[in-house]
């Protein structure tokens, strides 16, 4: 566009040009920069719920049938709200919890990661089984000494080392190991409240016995072997939701 300016005693003719790109105002700029912002951080997150899904799911169906491998022989007898499926002893609200605990421990486990390491570990399908069937394995073994009366100081020597092995094997990093110890110890503690205040079970062959509601000691080994498996698990569910959140968005 040009402009013709007169002045005396000459005429000058003046060019206007036009600013180059589009004229954003300011406020429209920093309403574009936090919808694009929480648009990468829905979508890097999109695999909290999937997950956290699965994983109840998995310790309210799954769950159950490992610890019936314990009721079986009468480690832990159930009281209120017991009931059995075939030779499955369990409790009514025996899926509920363990479904709250794998859900808890493996969410944990999965911020852990993500505030840890700038690349978060993938999961792994094979590794995921292997544990599994390591945790079924070890639990066998503990339900099979308790049935036959090995001694509990045995017992809890040869599961302990066990578990050791087990850890060395599957995991062998010391954040796992840590949150595997603090689980051994932690998660019969929870029991304890469970059993006094709801009397949901007990255990009939109890060596210790803590706020007035007996335990058995080793029964930490279970849970510190049941870590491995919940972290590889949490892992690969989640590697599966983001697989598939990500097809999802390709389409």
């Amino acid at each position: 566009m040009f402009v013709l300016a007169t002045s005396p005693p000459s005429t000058t003719l003046i060019r206007l040009s036009k600013p180059n790109g589009p004229n954003r105002s300011p406020v429209r700029k920093i309403l574009c920069m936090n919808q694009q912002r929480q648009s990468k951080t829905s979508t890097g997150k999109s695999w909290i719920l999937p997950t956290s899904l699965s994983l109840f799911s998995s310790g309210f169906i799954l769950g159950p049938l490992l610890d019936g491998l314990h009721s079986r022989v009468d480690l832990v007898v159930y009281k209120n709200g017991a009931f059995q499926i075939g030779p499955l002893h369990t409790n009514i609200w025996v899926p509920f919890l363990l479904g709250l605990f794998y859900c808890t421990v493996g969410l944990l486990q999965l911020l852990l990661d993500d505030r840890t390491s700038t690349k978060p570990p993938r999961g792994n399908l094979d590794k995921t089984v292997i544990s599994l069937l390591a945790l079924v394995l070890f639990l066998e073994l503990s339900a099979e000494m308790y049935k036959a009366g090995v001694s509990d100081n045995i017992e809890a020597y040869i599961l302990f080392a066990l578990a050791e092995f087990l850890w060395f094997s599957l995991d062998r990093t010391w954040l796992g190991f840590t949150i595997a110890s603090l689980l051994g110890i932690a998660c019969p503690l929870a029991e304890i409240p469970i059993m006094q205040f709801f009397h949901l079970w007990y255990y009939p062959e109890a060596n210790i016995e803590i706020f007035g509601q007996g335990l058995v000691t080793w029964t930490t080994t279970c849970y510190f072997v049941y870590t491995p498996f919940l972290i590889n698990l949490a892992r690969w569910l989640k590697t599966v939701a983001e697989t598939t959140s990500d097809v999802d968005i390709t389409k």
